[in-house]
């Protein structure tokens, strides 16, 4: 019964990330504001890029395997100079999307990921590690031959700001292709904080997968979906030093097949108790 359901799943979880709104309406900035954006926009479009691949899900039952395959494309943010990209898990894999853990229903796996770059050039690339606690993914080339003559911008997790009630922040991200890939800036503001079981930002204006910055361009962090109860309630903000320690992980990670991230899945930490 699993299996029928998920591809419906799949599919509408895939497809609705695409159709991405335009910017919301904000409140006008001062001259101030504007500038500090327009400053942030220039420095780090280039450390948003497009991931491409072909998510392929596949589900065993009573009458055999099953897989069906899906074409995603999304946003994510390079955060070292190897070109090691992160996003939100949720926007690649339906099982984050419906709430699973790693060890969880169907096998995901991934086929011709790409980094595509600002210059619009293309980086043959592999999934290295999942949180499904954290929502992350981390994508990486595939060989120091597929990074070879790129240049890669990137975000500085350890040059991390620290969140401030009701101070403004400035979301960087870019529209899809079918808006060019326009790089955007909207302000942020910071409208609360979750301390337990870790610390998460509330902001009001954010897109999974990509960065949020102080005026002064430190790093809030990363906006992830945030899960309660095997459920995602809301989209909230990853701390930088926390995206950091994952990181660090992702580095090392050296996946068995380089279509099958299950291999460097973090195992699921226990639930704290409500």
């Amino acid at each position: 019964m699993k299996s029928k359901s998920l591809f419906p799943l799949l599919s509408l979880t895939l497809t609705a990330a695409l159709l991405a709104p335009l910017p919301t309406r904000m409140a006008a900035a001062t001259e101030a504001e504007a500038a500090a954006g327009r400053s942030l926009v220039k420095r780090y479009a280039d450390t948003i890029v497009s991931i491409e691949m072909v998510v392929v899900v596949k589900t065993g039952g009573e009458r055999g395997s099953q897989s069906r395959e899906v074409k995603r494309e999304t946003n994510g943010t390079m955060i070292a100079a190897n070109g090691l990209t992160v996003t939100s898990l949720s926007l690649i894999d339906p099982r984050a999307a419906a709430g699973g853990r790693a060890a969880d229903g169907p096998e995901t796996e991934f086929k011709e990921v790409k980094l595509r770059l600002a210059d619009n050039s293309e980086v043959a690339a592999q999934v290295v590690l999942k949180d499904s606690d954290l929502d992350l993914a981390f994508i990486a080339p595939e060989s120091e031959a597929a990074a070879a003559g790129h240049t890669f911008a990137f975000v500085k997790l350890e040059d991390a700001a620290e969140p401030t009630v009701l101070s403004n922040y400035y979301e960087i991200t870019r529209m899809p292709k079918t808006l060019q890939r326009t790089p955007i800036v909207q302000m942020s503001t910071v409208v609360g904080m979750i301390e337990r079981p870790r610390r998460f930002v509330l902001v009001t204006e954010q897109t999974p997968g990509c960065p949020v910055f102080d005026p002064q361009g430190k790093v809030l962090g990363i906006s992830v979906y945030y899960s309660s109860g095997g459920r995602q309630v809301a989209n909230m903000i990853l701390p930088a030093t926390d995206v950091a320690d994952m990181a660090k992980q992702a580095m090392l990670a050296k996946p068995d097949n380089p279509g099958k991230a299950a291999a460097n899945e973090t195992a699921p930490a226990e639930q704290p108790k409500t």
